[in-house]
């Protein structure tokens, strides 16, 4: 058992992490809200161009959460990872 503990063990040592989800920025400077949807409160704005770190985003594609930052209109990203299928399991904000 222990003889093939030790290999498991170093395979999981040299397996690269999987990088994080990120999209650009492509048309303006972005309005970052409080939730997902026009009816909540503008926090602050991301500049065109920025390259941005995404947690997860709606289940229609419309909102994505920024890491660290807010929710954003995903029209507004571009990239592979842009329209994240995932949905955050606890959100209870209105319109969801």
């Amino acid at each position: 058992m222990r003889a093939l503990l030790i290999p498991a063990l170093l395979a999981l040592a040299v397996t690269p992490a999987l990088a994080a989800p990120t999209a650009r920025v492509s048309g303006g400077n972005i309005a970052v809200r409080t939730g997902p949807g026009m009816e909540y409160g503008i926090i602050g704005r991301i500049p065109d161009g920025t390259e941005v770190t995404l947690d997860y985003c709606t289940r229609n594609d419309r909102w994505c959460f920024v890491t660290d930052t807010g929710w954003v209109d995903a029209s507004w990203l571009v990239g592979w990872s842009a329209k994240i299928r995932a949905t955050p399991p606890d959100f209870s904000g209105p319109a969801w």
